[in-house]
């Protein structure tokens, strides 16, 4: 049925034809452009909401359709028809209904899509450019309120766009297509330029399926096979193709791409185990032993079809360059652009815009590699379409062992959603997300964005230290440390002048664990080497000299000790990235304790200085990496460790490596 259906007046026919016109270009939900006749209670209908402005736009329909049914009760009185039967198929009655259906459905989402809210804005401003349409006879009229939807819709449109899509979605969706594009490509590997017809017999192609047909040994999710899978696959997986694929659906990076978190629990469960470690060198090993097998023309146990076996050496060249390219997007992916994702999705578009020196070269490596497997399969494919399913086509024969066609249904479906499919295609799409993500974590946006952040702090330490604040809150709450300072954050207007670092940031240093707010790392500074520490005693000793004189900075513990060349620190011991303990260290003249977890009286371990220490690197503003060997005072063993430390603030930090760096360590 029509969204609006025949009216019966000459007005009523211009006012649905233009309506439905309207919906046309704007409403792409049928749901909502098939509206049945029955008109929806004027009440809210929502319990609890989430968008004030989507819910406010829905008084403003339902209270101008009750005001309506008000004036048309006073009217005609009891004479006149109901207002459900003169109201049923009047167009500003429909255009109503839609309005409250979609803000109905939207009103308690947590999120909201922008092209949903833009439809909806598009829709009631191109109602407003036809006035002459609905006259106005009363002050709550259609034309009214739809001006008062469309603002509340502005409004919308406006905090949505302030929470735009992040780099942490875009980063996922880009995970996400990749998943498409390499699964697709893995079925086209597998089924395109073989003859293992076994694959018939699977009922799905996808990487996570294959996985519990591959054979016991080297399996990269035990507790996922399926000994039926594994019985039907087992000839397949022992031919030259078989192994290769084999190979790259055993990978770390596949199982970390396509697994998730399951992917960490399988690793652990194999460690137990005592289970080989993949091995990167397999792969390339495998490719060079059927390279020698191709070169000396034995194809027995190859799997390939016979278009790529003694004559199809072009070709088959061809299939290994897209297996190897297939192999590096894996990694990117899987192994590397999964570690950005969790930068985001920690951080946000701050988090990412830290790390874009890093980020930028990955995207140009990513987009470079799908372009070159888009352009060595498309050629293979056509080869392999004109060998098999245009001979056949044409009754022409064809070089045996030869796909089924099941196998040539599957390579070619893979094939179009991957790279062929225009747009819409998975390599297409990967791309363009590639793009966006890249825009999204410009540097150029740091600025601004560093700025608002900074402002939020400057705010906020303010608030905390108002005597509004305390009126408010009473005299039992704690005195709070000055957060400006502790953040590092002087003024507003330093914020975005400290962006320097993203010119100067290296691309070989790992990223940073810890991202602070006020400036982004600096290049990592790493005080066993002289080129690092130039500017560094300065600073710290500013720092300290100013902290001391003021009394509001001390080392964790509250104070320094009697003597000035003993220092002491509480800092916390992180492992895999996340807060493990939190003990003490003491620099003392020649030496430095560290203490036991959790305690700041009982040593653990005492380093000679400077022999004691091998590398001290300070990976961030507040966290350091040290490298020593220690004495364990509980047994009396030196032993090598390995820790790193997170300090309260950056001053601790610098004042902790300027006195290591006095103290003779290098």
């Amino acid at each position: 049925m029509s969204f609006l259906q025949m009216p019966c007046s000459q007005l009523a026919v211009r006012q649905q034809d233009s309506l439905q016109a309207i919906v046309n270009k704007h409403v792409q939900d049928p749901a909502l452009r098939e509206l049945n006749s029955s008109q929806t209670s004027t009440e809210r209908g929502v319990q609890r909401w989430e968008q004030a402005h989507l819910v406010s736009a829905l008084d403003v329909v339902n209270e101008y359709q009750r005001s309506r049914r008000a004036r048309l009760s006073r009217r005609l009185g009891d004479f006149g028809p109901s207002w459900q039967r003169s109201y049923k198929k009047d167009p500003r009655t429909r255009m109503c209904e839609l309005l409250k259906s979609w803000l109905r459905a939207n009103a308690a989402c947590h999120s909201l899509p922008e092209e949903e809210v833009r439809s909806m804005c598009g829709l009631c401003r191109d109602i407003l450019n036809h006035p002459q349409l609905f006259p106005a006879r009363n002050p709550q009229s259609f034309m009214k309120s739809m001006a008062d939807v469309y603002d509340h819709l502005q409004w919308q449109l406006q905090e949505v766009l302030e929470k735009d899509r992040s780099c942490a979605e875009l980063a996922q969706r880009v995970l996400s297509m990749s998943r498409n594009l390499i699964t697709d490509t893995i079925t086209y590997l597998l089924v395109g330029p073989s003859d293992l017809k076994d694959t018939d017999g699977l009922p799905s192609m996808e990487v996570v399926k294959l996985w519990q047909s591959l054979p016991n040994e080297g399996h990269p999710m035990p507790h996922r096979k399926d000994e039926a899978l594994q019985r039907l696959m087992s000839k397949a997986w022992q031919s030259n193709v078989g192994m290769i694929i084999a190979a790259l659906l055993q990978s770390p990076w596949c199982v970390r791409l396509f697994a998730g978190a399951d992917a960490e629990s399988s690793t652990r469960l194999l460690a137990l185990e005592g289970a080989p470690v993949f091995q990167t060198s397999t792969l390339q090993n495998l490719l060079q032993e059927a390279q020698r097998h191709f070169d000396a023309g034995n194809f027995k146990a190859s799997g390939l079809v016979g278009a790529l076996r003694e004559q199809g050496q072009l070709e088959r060249a061809k299939w290994i360059q897209a297996v190897i390219i297939t192999s590096d997007l894996t990694y990117l992916l899987g192994e590397v652009l999964v570690q950005f994702h969790r930068i985001s999705d920690g951080l946000g578009d701050f988090g990412m815009i830290r790390v874009s020196t890093w980020l930028h070269p990955v995207l140009d490596a990513l987009v470079e590699k799908v372009q070159s497997l888009r352009g060595v399969l498309e050629s293979l494919n056509q080869s392999l379409d004109a060998a098999y399913v245009l001979a056949r086509a044409r009754n022409q024969k064809v070089q045996k062992p030869a796909p089924s066609k099941k196998m040539c249904f599957r390579a070619r479906e893979a094939i179009q959603r991957a790279l062929l499919a225009g747009k819409g295609s998975h390599a297409d799409q990967l791309l363009q997300l590639a793009d966006e993500l890249r825009a999204r974590s410009a540097p150029e946006r740091l600025p601004h964005l560093a700025k608002g952040l900074g402002d939020a702090t400057l705010s906020l330490s303010d608030v905390l230290d108002s005597a509004e604040f305390r009126r408010h809150v009473g005299e039992s709450f704690p005195e709070l440390p000055h957060l400006g300072d502790s953040l590092g954050v002087r003024s507003a207007e330093e914020v975005p002048a400290k962006a320097h670092w993203l010119q100067d940031a290296p691309r070989a240093v790992e990223a940073p664990t810890l991202l602070r707010l006020e400036n982004g790392p600096a290049p990592a500074k790493d005080y066993s080497d002289d080129r690092d520490h130039s500017c560094t005693p300065t600073r710290a000793s500013e720092a300290r000299s100013g902290r001391s004189e003021e009394g509001s900075w001390s080392c964790c513990s509250g104070s320094r000790t009697s003597d000035p060349s003993d220092l002491k620190f509480e800092v916390y011991r992180l492992q895999a990235e996340v807060r493990h303990d939190r003990r003490g260290l003491e620099l003392r003249p020649g030496q430095l304790l560290v203490f036991e977890k959790n305690s700041t009286s009982q040593v653990k371990c005492r380093v000679p200085l400077p022999s004691g220490m091998d590398r001290i690197h300070l990976t961030s503003d507040t966290i350091l990496e040290m490298s020593f060997t220690a004495e364990e005072l509980r047994t009396g063993q030196v032993k090598q460790k390995d820790y790193i430390f997170e300090f309260a603030s950056p001053a601790e930090a610098d004042i902790f490596c300027e006195e290591i760096w006095n103290q003779g360590v290098r």
